[in-house]
């Protein structure tokens, strides 16, 4: 395997970072150029690259909130809040052709370490159903079925306390 760096995105990366989240999520569920830039603006350290030489082939990024669900409000910028106690992950996109490699890992870890970091008490997060094994392996509960049609999916509301040891003893 290609050696595979990590780093922030760079405000000049973004339209590669959206052109690469137009290829893993159906038109409606992407995010637009706007949500990225609003995601970098205002939530930068946790706007995560994966590189691959020069190659993008991953991105990962969310918002801090007071909310406890990952609503559809959450796809816009209504739903966010500078200082808020939890992490709503809102894009783990990895390039078709470098999957199963481990770069979601990697990138979703990185998430995990700047949410430490931050004193993030919990991370939540949308997926679909076919995900759901890879965040319970990285220590995330799965609640259901989310209320949000997003993009016309089926999503499955996930959660994983950061500040306890609460994931370290299931």
């Amino acid at each position: 395997m290609s050696t595979i760096k990590l780093r922030l995105i760079e405000e000049h990366e973004l339209s590669a970072a959206i052109a690469l989240e137009k290829n893993c999520y159906s038109e409606d569920a992407a995010a637009t150029l706007e949500g990225f830039r609003y995601r970098y603006d205002h939530y930068r350290p946790f706007f995560w690259s994966a590189w691959i030489g020069d190659q993008l082939v991953g991105i990962s990024n969310g918002i801090r909130t007071f909310q406890s669900d990952c609503g559809d409000e959450m796809k816009g910028v209504q739903g966010d809040a500078a200082e808020g106690s939890n992490f709503c992950v809102l894009t783990v996109a990895v390039d078709e052709g470098q999957r199963r490699q481990g770069i979601g890992a990697l990138l979703m870890q990185k998430l995990i370490e700047q949410c430490e970091a931050a004193a993030i008490e919990k991370i939540i997060l949308m997926c679909e159903k076919h995900l759901i094994p890879f965040y319970e392996d990285k220590h995330f509960r799965l609640h259901g079925p989310s209320s949000s049609t997003h993009g016309g999916i089926t999503w499955y509301e996930m959660s994983r306390t950061v500040h306890t040891m609460e994931h370290l003893t299931e």
